[in-house]
């Protein structure tokens, strides 16, 4: 037997949309551990079951978010210009919407999703490429590698991974100092740097890596990077 709810949420015309958005509004404040069905449903001012009516499940509901959150990456950019500067526009995309979404943007990092957003952004990655020539497998390998990049430098500028640096200049010292204490030479001599954490320059720098590596792995020339692509 099919559990229905109140009623109440279809005469405040509750759709499935307003419940998603209010969803990723409650987990952009609170963030996805704090969120909850009963929570969304208080804040909504209906009954739990009532969101059964839109969505079956809270792992439905998450989806539901995470696609909406991947169709906001705005990859008009990733369309012009050179593969290079299609790469750099990509991964800027991806890393901008997730800084508009710091709390809720870890959905779309963690959870699998076949939507047609999803597949929509496969597609413009697997597109970015036609000069080279790839294969489909090598292409392939090209998008995970750029794509595994991404994913783990945002998930670190969002707090969701490891590191030993910090963006507070308050800390920086002391983690200095724990890593001089060691007694290593080479983490000494690093340490000022590992201390630090440059989200923005450790992410161009990254990228700029992957893309001179792929330049030279297929015979092409590299265009120096962002800044000398605009010069």
């Amino acid at each position: 037997m099919k559990v229905r709810g109140t009623g109440r949420g279809r005469r405040l015309g509750l759709t499935r949309d307003k419940v998603i958005d209010a969803a990723l509004t409650a987990i952009d404040r609170d963030g996805p551990d704090s969120f909850s069905l009963r929570k969304l449903a208080g804040e909504l001012g209906v009954e739990v079951m009532s969101l059964y009516n839109h969505v079956p499940n809270k792992d439905a509901l998450l989806d539901g978010v995470a696609e909406v959150l991947l169709g906001g990456v705005d990859l008009s950019g990733a369309d012009t210009g050179t593969w290079q500067e299609r790469v750099r526009a990509y991964a800027a995309a991806f890393r901008a919407a997730a800084l508009r979404h710091p709390k809720a943007f870890t959905l779309v990092l963690t959870r699998p999703t076949q939507s047609p957003a999803a597949l929509d952004s496969i597609r413009c990655a697997l597109a970015g490429f036609p000069e080279l020539g790839l294969s489909p497998q090598e292409l392939v390998h090209v998008v995970r590698s750029f794509a595994g990049f991404t994913v783990g430098m945002i998930m670190r500028e969002l707090g969701s991974a490891i590191t030993v640096g910090t963006v507070d200049p308050d800390q920086v010292q002391r983690r200095v100092d724990e890593m001089v204490a060691v007694g290593d030479p080479l983490l000494s001599a690093a340490a000022p740097f590992l201390a630090v954490s440059d989200h923005q320059a450790e992410f161009d720098h990254g990228i700029e890596l992957l893309i001179a590596g792929l330049a030279a792995r297929v015979g092409v020339p590299y265009d120096g990077g962002a800044r000398g692509a605009r010069s």
